[in-house]
This record gives structure tokens, C-alpha cells and sequence, in this order.
């Protein structure tokens, strides 16, 4: 039988002292962009920030960590900067920026 599965990117958080409470056999998923079961990775070509969504502590994530898995869509999402604008070469440091033409 034929199920539409949801992939999504992701990296799975590095604060492994908090998540090992909830589940000491798996990790904790931080979902940073739908995809499906064949598009390539965006090209992300250096480490990246990522703030996980329940610890709330930031780490760096080299290229090589994130990962394409089947996963639920959650009720909310707001998918990473770097992956949601990956045809732009904005730094996802500066992304939540505005643009310099729209300061008065």
C-alpha cells in the first residue's frame, strides 16, 4: 500500500546531558527543512549554527551532520534560514537581518 511520507533535514543536538532524561536510546532530532526521499542536501559549504528546540542551547553543525529522515510534520515549523533560502547565499548569522536599502 502506498503512504505519502514526510522527509525533513536534520541535525541531531549535541547537548546530550539534557535529552539523555527523556531518551536514553535515542538522540534528539532538530528538524531544519522538509525535503523528500531524493533531492540533494542544499549546498551548504561551511559549519552552521543551529539553536535546538528544546534545550535552547546553540551549537556548530558541520555539513557532513545533517541528515534526510521519514519524520511526522510537526503542527508548527519554521524551517532553518540557511535551508529554506538555499537558492541565496545569505550567512545564516545574518539572515533575520534586513536589508540595508530598508534602514532610514
Amino acid at each position: 500500500m502506498w503512504e505519502d511520507s514526510s522527509y525533513f533535514w536534520l541535525v541531531l543536538c549535541k547537548n546530550h546531558w539534557f535529552h539523555i532524561r527523556h531518551n536514553l536510546f535515542f538522540r534528539h532530532k532538530i528538524l531544519l527543512a522538509e525535503t523528500d526521499a531524493f533531492t540533494s542536501r542544499p549546498p551548504v559549504n561551511r559549519p552552521f549554527k543551529v539553536r535546538c528546540d528544546e534545550c535552547k542551547k546553540e551549537y556548530l553543525y558541520k555539513p557532513s551532520e545533517v541528515l534526510r529522515v521519514e519524520h511526522e510534520p510537526p503542527e508548527s515549523f519554521a524551517p532553518h534560514p540557511l535551508f529554506r533560502d538555499a537558492g541565496t547565499s545569505a550567512h545564516p548569522d545574518v539572515a533575520d537581518r534586513p536589508p540595508d536599502d530598508t534602514r532610514h
